[in-house]
Protein backbone atom coordinates (compact mmCIF):
# COMPACT_ATOMS: atom_id res chain seq x y z
CA UNK A 1 0.00 0.00 0.00
CA UNK A 2 1.33 3.43 -0.80
CA UNK A 3 0.93 6.03 2.12
CA UNK A 4 0.98 10.05 0.48
CA UNK A 5 3.17 11.22 3.63
CA UNK A 6 2.81 14.68 2.41
CA UNK A 7 -1.31 14.81 2.61
CA UNK A 8 -0.88 12.81 6.03
CA UNK A 9 1.66 15.38 8.11
CA UNK A 10 -0.54 18.30 5.81
CA UNK A 11 -3.72 16.76 7.82
CA UNK A 12 -1.72 16.41 10.91
CA UNK A 13 -1.60 20.04 10.78
CA UNK A 14 -4.58 21.10 9.94
CA UNK A 15 -5.86 18.81 12.79
CA UNK A 16 -3.19 20.37 15.43
CA UNK A 17 -4.44 23.97 14.16
CA UNK A 18 -7.67 22.67 14.67
CA UNK A 19 -7.28 21.77 18.43
CA UNK A 20 -5.10 24.40 19.30
CA UNK A 21 -8.46 26.96 17.88
CA UNK A 22 -10.90 24.83 19.81
CA UNK A 23 -8.51 25.68 23.49
CA UNK A 24 -8.53 29.30 22.65
CA UNK A 25 -12.83 29.16 22.17
CA UNK A 26 -13.22 27.48 25.06
CA UNK A 27 -10.74 29.58 26.97
CA UNK A 28 -12.93 32.61 25.79
CA UNK A 29 -16.14 31.33 26.13
CA UNK A 30 -14.70 30.42 30.01
CA UNK A 31 -13.67 34.02 30.02
CA UNK A 32 -17.52 35.18 28.82
CA UNK A 33 -19.05 32.91 31.15
CA UNK A 34 -17.51 34.19 34.47
CA UNK A 35 -18.06 37.54 32.80
CA UNK A 36 -21.82 37.02 32.33
CA UNK A 37 -21.68 35.53 36.20
CA UNK A 38 -20.33 38.15 38.16
CA UNK A 39 -23.30 40.51 38.99
CA UNK A 40 -23.86 43.97 40.89
CA UNK A 41 -24.12 42.78 44.91
CA UNK A 42 -25.59 45.24 47.24
CA UNK A 43 -23.57 45.25 50.52
CA UNK A 44 -26.86 46.00 51.66
CA UNK A 45 -27.13 41.91 51.76
CA UNK A 46 -24.48 41.08 53.53
CA UNK A 47 -24.65 40.99 57.77
CA UNK A 48 -21.45 41.18 59.58
CA UNK A 49 -20.89 37.65 61.33
CA UNK A 50 -18.02 36.35 64.39
CA UNK A 51 -16.61 34.48 61.76
CA UNK A 52 -13.19 36.28 60.20
CA UNK A 53 -12.93 33.93 56.94
CA UNK A 54 -17.07 34.48 55.99
CA UNK A 55 -16.37 38.24 56.54
CA UNK A 56 -13.89 38.54 54.21
CA UNK A 57 -15.75 36.53 51.80
CA UNK A 58 -18.40 38.27 51.75
CA UNK A 59 -15.94 41.61 51.13
CA UNK A 60 -13.78 39.72 48.42
CA UNK A 61 -17.61 39.56 46.96
CA UNK A 62 -18.92 43.21 47.66
CA UNK A 63 -15.76 44.62 45.87
CA UNK A 64 -15.45 42.33 43.26
CA UNK A 65 -11.96 40.59 44.31
CA UNK A 66 -10.31 43.65 42.90
CA UNK A 67 -6.61 43.45 42.74
CA UNK A 68 -6.42 46.95 44.36
CA UNK A 69 -8.08 46.17 47.77
CA UNK A 70 -5.45 44.64 50.07
CA UNK A 71 -6.33 42.04 52.95
CA UNK A 72 -3.38 41.95 55.32
CA UNK A 73 -4.14 39.24 57.58
CA UNK A 74 -2.19 38.68 61.31
CA UNK A 75 -2.21 36.72 64.12
CA UNK A 76 -3.00 38.87 67.61
CA UNK A 77 -0.66 36.36 69.88
CA UNK A 78 -1.42 38.08 72.88
CA UNK A 79 -5.29 37.52 72.46
CA UNK A 80 -4.64 34.20 70.29
CA UNK A 81 -7.19 35.82 67.67
CA UNK A 82 -6.65 36.03 64.17
CA UNK A 83 -7.36 39.24 62.40
CA UNK A 84 -7.10 41.39 58.89
CA UNK A 85 -6.91 44.64 57.99
CA UNK A 86 -8.61 46.10 54.78
CA UNK A 87 -7.57 49.02 52.80
CA UNK A 88 -7.54 50.02 49.49
CA UNK A 89 -3.36 49.96 48.18
CA UNK A 90 -2.95 53.71 46.68
CA UNK A 91 -5.29 55.22 48.97
CA UNK A 92 -4.26 54.25 52.15
CA UNK A 93 -1.33 55.63 54.52
CA UNK A 94 -0.25 51.71 54.76
CA UNK A 95 2.65 53.94 57.29
CA UNK A 96 -0.33 54.22 59.84
CA UNK A 97 -1.82 50.87 59.75
CA UNK A 98 1.80 49.53 60.38
CA UNK A 99 2.82 52.03 63.19
CA UNK A 100 -0.48 52.51 64.81
CA UNK A 101 -2.36 49.20 64.66
CA UNK A 102 -0.31 46.25 63.26
CA UNK A 103 2.50 46.58 65.55
CA UNK A 104 0.36 48.05 68.74
CA UNK A 105 -1.79 44.94 68.06
CA UNK A 106 0.76 42.15 67.86
CA UNK A 107 3.18 43.78 70.69
CA UNK A 108 0.39 43.95 73.27
CA UNK A 109 -0.13 42.78 76.71
CA UNK A 110 -2.44 39.96 77.54
CA UNK A 111 -6.09 40.40 77.83
CA UNK A 112 -6.08 40.47 81.49
CA UNK A 113 -3.57 43.54 81.93
CA UNK A 114 -6.18 45.60 80.44
CA UNK A 115 -9.04 44.17 82.27
CA UNK A 116 -10.85 42.96 79.28
CA UNK A 117 -13.51 40.71 81.81
CA UNK A 118 -14.94 44.29 82.53
CA UNK A 119 -14.87 45.66 79.00
CA UNK A 120 -15.82 44.20 75.75
CA UNK A 121 -12.34 42.88 73.77
CA UNK A 122 -13.40 45.45 70.62
CA UNK A 123 -13.45 48.39 73.17
CA UNK A 124 -10.15 47.54 74.62
CA UNK A 125 -8.57 46.95 71.44
CA UNK A 126 -9.70 50.80 70.19
CA UNK A 127 -9.02 52.52 73.07
CA UNK A 128 -5.94 51.22 74.61
CA UNK A 129 -4.22 49.54 72.46
CA UNK A 130 -4.48 51.42 68.83
CA UNK A 131 -2.89 54.69 68.65
CA UNK A 132 -4.17 55.88 65.45
CA UNK A 133 -5.96 59.49 65.57
CA UNK A 134 -9.50 58.42 64.84
CA UNK A 135 -10.79 55.14 65.29
CA UNK A 136 -14.31 54.28 65.44
CA UNK A 137 -16.91 50.92 65.43
CA UNK A 138 -19.03 50.08 62.62
CA UNK A 139 -21.32 46.93 62.89
CA UNK A 140 -22.79 47.17 59.40
CA UNK A 141 -20.55 46.01 56.33
CA UNK A 142 -22.22 48.62 53.87
CA UNK A 143 -20.81 51.69 55.89
CA UNK A 144 -17.49 49.86 56.00
CA UNK A 145 -17.49 49.63 52.13
CA UNK A 146 -17.92 52.86 51.69
CA UNK A 147 -15.43 53.76 54.27
CA UNK A 148 -12.77 51.16 52.35
CA UNK A 149 -13.22 52.88 49.48
CA UNK A 150 -12.66 56.31 50.59
CA UNK A 151 -9.11 55.26 51.84
CA UNK A 152 -10.06 53.96 55.22
CA UNK A 153 -8.71 50.90 56.90
CA UNK A 154 -11.19 48.02 58.13
CA UNK A 155 -10.09 45.93 61.00
CA UNK A 156 -12.14 42.58 61.30
CA UNK A 157 -11.33 40.22 64.28
CA UNK A 158 -12.33 36.70 64.56
CA UNK A 159 -15.29 36.02 67.28
CA UNK A 160 -16.13 39.66 67.41
CA UNK A 161 -19.15 41.22 64.67
CA UNK A 162 -17.86 44.59 65.04
CA UNK A 163 -15.66 45.87 62.70
CA UNK A 164 -12.79 48.97 63.90
CA UNK A 165 -12.47 51.58 61.43
CA UNK A 166 -9.18 53.31 61.30
CA UNK A 167 -8.75 57.04 59.59
CA UNK A 168 -5.92 56.49 57.14
CA UNK A 169 -6.51 58.10 54.23
CA UNK A 170 -4.00 59.59 52.06
CA UNK A 171 -4.07 62.54 50.41
CA UNK A 172 -2.76 62.82 46.78
CA UNK A 173 -4.18 65.97 45.31
CA UNK A 174 -3.52 68.39 42.98
CA UNK A 175 -1.69 71.51 44.28
CA UNK A 176 -3.80 74.33 44.79
CA UNK A 177 -3.29 76.69 42.12
CA UNK A 178 -5.06 80.19 40.76
CA UNK A 179 -8.27 79.29 39.37
CA UNK A 180 -8.50 79.33 35.42
CA UNK A 181 -11.62 80.27 34.49
CA UNK A 182 -12.02 83.40 36.92
CA UNK A 183 -8.94 85.50 36.53
CA UNK A 184 -9.58 88.36 38.97
CA UNK A 185 -6.89 91.57 39.34
CA UNK A 186 -6.38 91.93 43.08
CA UNK A 187 -8.66 88.72 44.37
CA UNK A 188 -6.42 85.88 45.79
CA UNK A 189 -4.79 83.67 44.00
CA UNK A 190 -5.67 80.42 45.13
CA UNK A 191 -8.78 78.20 44.17
CA UNK A 192 -10.84 75.21 44.68
CA UNK A 193 -8.95 71.60 43.61
CA UNK A 194 -10.82 68.48 43.31
CA UNK A 195 -9.70 66.96 46.62
CA UNK A 196 -12.66 67.76 48.87
CA UNK A 197 -11.11 68.06 51.99
CA UNK A 198 -8.79 70.65 50.60
CA UNK A 199 -11.57 72.35 49.60
CA UNK A 200 -13.26 72.33 53.13
CA UNK A 201 -9.85 73.26 54.42
CA UNK A 202 -9.41 76.58 52.33
CA UNK A 203 -12.96 77.72 53.58
CA UNK A 204 -12.31 77.13 57.37
CA UNK A 205 -8.85 78.87 56.98
CA UNK A 206 -10.96 82.15 55.92
CA UNK A 207 -13.67 81.66 58.66
CA UNK A 208 -13.11 80.31 61.79
CA UNK A 209 -16.25 80.66 63.12
CA UNK A 210 -18.37 77.73 64.56
CA UNK A 211 -21.45 78.76 62.84
CA UNK A 212 -19.84 77.61 59.46
CA UNK A 213 -21.55 74.06 59.16
CA UNK A 214 -20.83 71.63 56.55
CA UNK A 215 -22.35 68.82 56.50
CA UNK A 216 -21.38 65.80 54.13
CA UNK A 217 -23.86 63.26 52.41
CA UNK A 218 -23.10 60.92 49.09
CA UNK A 219 -24.74 60.49 46.05
CA UNK A 220 -24.80 58.17 42.99
CA UNK A 221 -25.95 54.60 44.09
CA UNK A 222 -22.70 53.02 42.67
CA UNK A 223 -20.26 55.63 42.40
CA UNK A 224 -20.81 57.22 46.19
CA UNK A 225 -19.53 60.55 45.52
CA UNK A 226 -18.98 62.69 48.45
CA UNK A 227 -20.70 65.37 48.88
CA UNK A 228 -20.42 68.50 51.34
CA UNK A 229 -23.15 71.15 51.71
CA UNK A 230 -22.15 74.14 53.26
CA UNK A 231 -24.24 77.29 55.11
CA UNK A 232 -24.18 79.88 57.80
CA UNK A 233 -25.83 78.80 60.79
CA UNK A 234 -27.95 81.07 61.83
CA UNK A 235 -28.02 82.70 58.42
CA UNK A 236 -29.34 80.55 55.98
CA UNK A 237 -32.88 79.63 55.54
CA UNK A 238 -34.04 76.45 56.96
CA UNK A 239 -36.36 75.75 53.86
CA UNK A 240 -33.42 76.70 51.55
CA UNK A 241 -30.81 74.08 53.32
CA UNK A 242 -33.65 71.51 53.56
CA UNK A 243 -34.17 71.61 49.51
CA UNK A 244 -30.67 71.48 49.04
CA UNK A 245 -30.60 68.13 50.90
CA UNK A 246 -33.56 66.59 49.36
CA UNK A 247 -32.13 67.16 45.64
CA UNK A 248 -29.25 65.81 46.24
CA UNK A 249 -31.07 63.01 48.08
CA UNK A 250 -33.47 62.40 44.99
CA UNK A 251 -30.47 61.93 42.48
CA UNK A 252 -30.95 58.29 41.39
CA UNK A 253 -28.45 58.62 38.63
CA UNK A 254 -25.82 55.66 39.62
CA UNK A 255 -22.80 56.98 38.82
CA UNK A 256 -23.30 60.99 37.93
CA UNK A 257 -20.38 63.00 36.42
CA UNK A 258 -18.84 65.03 39.33
CA UNK A 259 -19.39 68.68 37.27
CA UNK A 260 -22.90 67.80 36.14
CA UNK A 261 -24.21 67.22 39.14
CA UNK A 262 -25.19 70.76 39.59
CA UNK A 263 -27.59 69.81 36.35
CA UNK A 264 -29.60 67.62 38.31
CA UNK A 265 -30.08 70.47 41.14
CA UNK A 266 -31.56 72.93 38.66
CA UNK A 267 -35.30 73.62 38.54
CA UNK A 268 -35.17 74.43 35.06
CA UNK A 269 -33.64 71.68 33.08
CA UNK A 270 -34.88 72.65 29.44
CA UNK A 271 -33.68 75.85 29.79
CA UNK A 272 -30.37 77.19 28.54
CA UNK A 273 -30.15 79.94 31.15
CA UNK A 274 -28.27 78.49 34.18
CA UNK A 275 -30.25 78.49 37.36
CA UNK A 276 -27.04 77.06 39.69
CA UNK A 277 -23.38 79.62 39.66
CA UNK A 278 -20.51 77.71 39.59
CA UNK A 279 -17.17 79.27 40.80
CA UNK A 280 -13.61 78.18 41.48
CA UNK A 281 -12.90 80.70 44.17
CA UNK A 282 -13.05 80.31 47.92
CA UNK A 283 -13.59 84.13 48.85
CA UNK A 284 -16.86 83.62 45.84
CA UNK A 285 -18.32 81.39 47.74
CA UNK A 286 -17.98 82.66 51.21
CA UNK A 287 -19.57 86.03 49.86
CA UNK A 288 -22.27 84.34 48.77
CA UNK A 289 -22.67 82.16 52.24
CA UNK A 290 -22.62 85.26 53.94
CA UNK A 291 -25.41 86.74 51.88
CA UNK A 292 -27.30 83.15 53.17
CA UNK A 293 -26.65 80.88 50.45
CA UNK A 294 -25.98 77.26 50.16
CA UNK A 295 -23.00 75.60 48.83
CA UNK A 296 -22.40 72.43 47.22
CA UNK A 297 -19.07 70.64 47.42
CA UNK A 298 -18.43 68.01 45.36
CA UNK A 299 -15.56 65.42 45.88
CA UNK A 300 -13.71 65.50 42.15
CA UNK A 301 -14.58 68.57 40.93
CA UNK A 302 -12.90 72.13 41.54
CA UNK A 303 -15.85 73.94 40.76
CA UNK A 304 -18.50 74.80 43.98
CA UNK A 305 -22.15 75.37 43.21
CA UNK A 306 -23.88 77.98 44.99
CA UNK A 307 -28.20 78.30 45.55
CA UNK A 308 -30.12 80.18 44.95
CA UNK A 309 -29.16 81.84 42.01
CA UNK A 310 -30.22 84.67 39.99
CA UNK A 311 -29.51 86.48 36.75
CA UNK A 312 -27.16 89.20 38.30
CA UNK A 313 -25.48 87.15 39.53
CA UNK A 314 -23.60 86.30 36.72
CA UNK A 315 -22.02 89.74 36.18
CA UNK A 316 -20.07 89.93 39.63
CA UNK A 317 -16.86 89.55 39.92
CA UNK A 318 -14.72 89.31 42.98
CA UNK A 319 -12.54 92.13 42.11
CA UNK A 320 -16.24 94.67 42.12
CA UNK A 321 -16.03 94.12 46.09
CA UNK A 322 -11.71 94.94 46.13
CA UNK A 323 -11.84 98.45 44.18
CA UNK A 324 -13.51 101.71 45.19
CA UNK A 325 -17.15 101.97 44.64
CA UNK A 326 -17.60 104.09 41.79
CA UNK A 327 -15.22 102.13 38.96
CA UNK A 328 -16.48 98.87 40.45
CA UNK A 329 -19.47 100.06 39.38
CA UNK A 330 -18.85 101.24 36.25
CA UNK A 331 -16.74 98.00 35.24
CA UNK A 332 -19.72 96.29 36.42
CA UNK A 333 -22.32 98.48 33.87
CA UNK A 334 -19.78 97.17 31.23
CA UNK A 335 -20.35 94.00 31.69
CA UNK A 336 -24.34 94.05 31.09
CA UNK A 337 -24.00 96.25 28.04
CA UNK A 338 -20.99 94.00 26.71
CA UNK A 339 -23.96 90.99 27.26
CA UNK A 340 -26.55 93.12 25.51
CA UNK A 341 -23.95 93.81 22.59
CA UNK A 342 -22.97 90.10 22.49
CA UNK A 343 -26.56 88.85 22.23
CA UNK A 344 -28.01 91.68 19.87
CA UNK A 345 -25.36 93.25 17.42
CA UNK A 346 -25.16 90.78 14.96
CA UNK A 347 -29.14 90.67 15.14
CA UNK A 348 -29.04 94.51 14.45
CA UNK A 349 -26.52 93.73 11.77
CA UNK A 350 -28.61 91.95 9.33
CA UNK A 351 -31.64 93.88 10.24
CA UNK A 352 -30.23 97.38 9.53
CA UNK A 353 -28.72 95.88 6.26
CA UNK A 354 -31.63 94.33 4.83
CA UNK A 355 -34.66 96.32 6.48
CA UNK A 356 -33.92 99.73 7.83
CA UNK A 357 -31.05 100.98 5.97
CA UNK A 358 -32.51 104.64 6.86
CA UNK A 359 -31.97 104.45 10.34
CA UNK A 360 -27.84 104.71 9.65
CA UNK A 361 -26.42 108.08 8.89
CA UNK A 362 -25.96 108.01 5.24
CA UNK A 363 -21.91 108.23 5.56
CA UNK A 364 -21.93 104.67 7.05
CA UNK A 365 -24.79 103.39 4.96
CA UNK A 366 -22.91 104.00 1.79
CA UNK A 367 -19.69 102.65 3.66
CA UNK A 368 -21.12 99.20 4.47
CA UNK A 369 -22.64 99.44 1.42
CA UNK A 370 -19.07 99.78 -0.55
CA UNK A 371 -17.60 97.07 1.62
CA UNK A 372 -20.54 94.68 0.60
CA UNK A 373 -19.65 95.34 -2.55
CA UNK A 374 -18.87 92.13 -4.36
CA UNK A 375 -20.48 89.78 -1.50
CA UNK A 376 -22.18 87.42 -3.29
CA UNK A 377 -24.11 86.09 -0.13
CA UNK A 378 -27.64 88.00 2.14
CA UNK A 379 -26.38 89.68 4.68
CA UNK A 380 -28.35 87.21 6.82
CA UNK A 381 -26.31 84.06 5.76
CA UNK A 382 -23.04 86.07 5.63
CA UNK A 383 -23.75 86.51 9.24
CA UNK A 384 -23.93 82.86 9.51
CA UNK A 385 -20.46 81.86 8.19
CA UNK A 386 -19.05 84.06 10.64
CA UNK A 387 -20.70 83.44 13.60
CA UNK A 388 -20.56 79.57 12.82
CA UNK A 389 -16.34 80.10 11.90
CA UNK A 390 -16.75 82.32 15.38
CA UNK A 391 -17.96 79.70 17.30
CA UNK A 392 -15.57 76.99 15.75
CA UNK A 393 -12.09 79.16 16.46
CA UNK A 394 -13.44 79.86 20.01
CA UNK A 395 -14.55 75.75 20.82
CA UNK A 396 -10.43 74.88 19.16
CA UNK A 397 -9.07 77.57 21.15
CA UNK A 398 -10.70 75.82 24.07
CA UNK A 399 -9.74 71.86 23.56
CA UNK A 400 -6.49 72.55 22.17
CA UNK A 401 -3.35 73.09 24.28
CA UNK A 402 -2.39 76.39 26.11
CA UNK A 403 0.41 76.72 23.90
CA UNK A 404 -1.20 76.06 20.79
CA UNK A 405 -4.99 77.63 21.41
CA UNK A 406 -3.79 81.44 21.27
CA UNK A 407 -2.10 80.49 17.99
CA UNK A 408 -5.27 78.87 16.77
CA UNK A 409 -6.92 82.44 17.64
CA UNK A 410 -4.36 84.30 15.87
CA UNK A 411 -4.45 82.55 12.90
CA UNK A 412 -8.58 82.66 12.49
CA UNK A 413 -8.78 86.04 13.46
CA UNK A 414 -6.44 87.90 11.57
CA UNK A 415 -4.97 85.28 8.64
CA UNK A 416 -8.61 83.71 7.56
CA UNK A 417 -10.79 86.90 8.25
CA UNK A 418 -8.37 88.90 6.40
CA UNK A 419 -8.08 85.96 3.53
CA UNK A 420 -11.95 86.23 3.44
CA UNK A 421 -12.82 89.73 3.24
CA UNK A 422 -10.28 89.61 0.36
CA UNK A 423 -11.77 86.53 -1.00
CA UNK A 424 -15.17 88.54 -1.22
CA UNK A 425 -16.81 86.02 0.71
CA UNK A 426 -17.82 88.29 3.51
CA UNK A 427 -17.59 92.07 3.95
CA UNK A 428 -15.53 94.20 6.10
CA UNK A 429 -18.23 95.67 7.68
CA UNK A 430 -19.09 92.60 9.20
CA UNK A 431 -15.88 91.71 10.19
CA UNK A 432 -15.90 93.96 12.22
CA UNK A 433 -19.10 93.30 14.24
CA UNK A 434 -18.07 89.81 14.82
CA UNK A 435 -15.10 90.72 16.49
CA UNK A 436 -16.81 93.24 18.71
CA UNK A 437 -19.10 90.37 19.46
CA UNK A 438 -16.51 88.44 20.29
CA UNK A 439 -14.88 90.59 22.44
CA UNK A 440 -18.21 91.39 24.13
CA UNK A 441 -18.80 87.92 24.85
CA UNK A 442 -15.36 87.52 26.75
CA UNK A 443 -16.38 90.35 28.75
CA UNK A 444 -18.89 88.93 31.26
CA UNK A 445 -17.47 87.48 33.71
CA UNK A 446 -19.04 84.13 33.98
CA UNK A 447 -18.42 81.33 31.16
CA UNK A 448 -21.79 79.94 32.08
CA UNK A 449 -23.54 82.95 30.76
CA UNK A 450 -21.62 83.69 27.85
CA UNK A 451 -23.03 80.10 26.19
CA UNK A 452 -26.59 80.92 26.37
CA UNK A 453 -25.99 84.41 24.55
CA UNK A 454 -23.92 82.84 22.16
CA UNK A 455 -26.65 80.19 21.22
CA UNK A 456 -29.43 83.33 21.08
CA UNK A 457 -27.72 85.41 18.65
CA UNK A 458 -28.33 83.00 15.88
CA UNK A 459 -33.10 82.93 16.78
CA UNK A 460 -32.43 86.41 16.79
CA UNK A 461 -30.62 86.25 13.28
CA UNK A 462 -33.44 84.28 11.88
CA UNK A 463 -35.86 87.03 12.96
CA UNK A 464 -33.90 89.69 11.82
CA UNK A 465 -33.72 87.95 8.62
CA UNK A 466 -37.10 87.07 8.69
CA UNK A 467 -38.64 91.01 10.28
CA UNK A 468 -36.43 93.05 10.43
CA UNK A 469 -36.48 94.98 13.36
CA UNK A 470 -39.48 93.88 14.64
CA UNK A 471 -38.35 90.67 14.66
CA UNK A 472 -35.34 90.95 17.05
CA UNK A 473 -37.99 92.75 19.66
CA UNK A 474 -40.15 90.20 19.43
CA UNK A 475 -37.11 87.86 20.38
CA UNK A 476 -36.08 89.87 22.49
CA UNK A 477 -39.35 90.33 24.29
CA UNK A 478 -39.65 86.47 24.60
CA UNK A 479 -36.17 86.15 26.51
CA UNK A 480 -37.33 88.54 29.00
CA UNK A 481 -40.70 86.51 29.28
CA UNK A 482 -38.80 83.26 29.98
CA UNK A 483 -36.02 84.71 31.98
CA UNK A 484 -39.20 86.28 34.40
CA UNK A 485 -40.69 82.60 34.90
CA UNK A 486 -37.36 81.12 35.90
CA UNK A 487 -36.75 80.33 39.55
CA UNK A 488 -33.95 79.30 40.98
CA UNK A 489 -34.58 76.79 43.71
CA UNK A 490 -37.91 78.60 44.46
CA UNK A 491 -36.66 82.38 44.14
CA UNK A 492 -37.75 84.22 40.96
CA UNK A 493 -34.53 84.46 38.53
CA UNK A 494 -34.74 88.49 37.95
CA UNK A 495 -34.94 88.92 41.73
CA UNK A 496 -34.06 91.64 43.12
CA UNK A 497 -34.98 93.31 39.10
CA UNK A 498 -38.40 91.88 39.17
CA UNK A 499 -41.36 91.15 41.06
CA UNK A 500 -40.62 94.96 42.43
CA UNK A 501 -41.40 94.90 46.04
CA UNK A 502 -40.94 97.86 48.85
CA UNK A 503 -38.78 94.99 50.41
CA UNK A 504 -35.97 94.34 47.74
CA UNK A 505 -34.94 98.18 47.29
CA UNK A 506 -31.93 97.57 49.28
CA UNK A 507 -30.79 94.67 47.40
CA UNK A 508 -30.19 96.96 44.05
CA UNK A 509 -27.40 97.96 45.99
CA UNK A 510 -25.30 95.38 44.61
CA UNK A 511 -27.06 94.62 41.40
CA UNK A 512 -27.27 96.56 38.58
CA UNK A 513 -23.72 98.93 40.27
CA UNK A 514 -22.27 98.46 43.80
CA UNK A 515 -22.08 101.01 46.29
CA UNK A 516 -19.63 101.62 49.16
CA UNK A 517 -19.81 99.05 51.65
CA UNK A 518 -20.81 100.64 54.32
CA UNK A 519 -24.49 101.52 52.89
CA UNK A 520 -25.14 97.44 51.86
CA UNK A 521 -26.11 96.71 55.68
CA UNK A 522 -28.73 94.41 54.74
CA UNK A 523 -28.50 90.52 53.17
CA UNK A 524 -30.78 90.25 50.30
CA UNK A 525 -34.41 89.98 50.82
CA UNK A 526 -35.03 87.09 47.81
CA UNK A 527 -32.70 84.84 50.12
CA UNK A 528 -34.84 85.11 52.58
CA UNK A 529 -31.69 84.98 55.20
CA UNK A 530 -32.45 84.41 59.20
CA UNK A 531 -30.68 87.30 59.55
CA UNK A 532 -31.39 90.03 57.37
CA UNK A 533 -28.66 92.65 58.72
CA UNK A 534 -24.86 93.00 58.10
CA UNK A 535 -22.98 93.60 61.65
CA UNK A 536 -19.69 93.13 63.07
CA UNK A 537 -20.61 90.75 65.51
CA UNK A 538 -22.80 88.82 63.45
CA UNK A 539 -22.52 84.80 63.32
Amino acid sequence: MIYNTEGISRKLQELKALIVGAAEVKQDMEVLVRTLREEYVESEAYQLTTALQVNLEHLREILAGSDDIQFREFWIVPFQLKASIVFLEEMTDQAIINEHVIEKLTNSRSPEAFGSQQFELVDVIRNIILTAASVTKEDKLEPIVNRILLGDAALFIDTINTAIIIASRKVDSRAISEPETEAEIRGPRDGFTEELRVNITLIRRRIKNPNLVVKKQTVGVRSKTEIAIVYFRGIANFKLIHEVKKRLRNITTDIPAPSGIHNLLEDSPFSIFPTVMSTERPDKLIVALAEGKVGVLIDGTPFCYTVPTVFTDFFKSGDDYYEKWMPAALIRLTRYVSAFFALTVPAFYVAVTSFHPALLPTPLVLTIGTSREGVPFPAFIEALIMETLLEIMQEAGIRLPKLIGPAVSIVGGLVIGEAAVRAGLVSASLTIVTSFTAIATFNISSYRMGLPLRLLRVPLMVMAAGFGMFGVMCGLIAIAIHLSILKSFGEPYLAPLAPKSSSNLSDLKDTLAVLPATQMVERPAYVEPQDRKRQKNDE
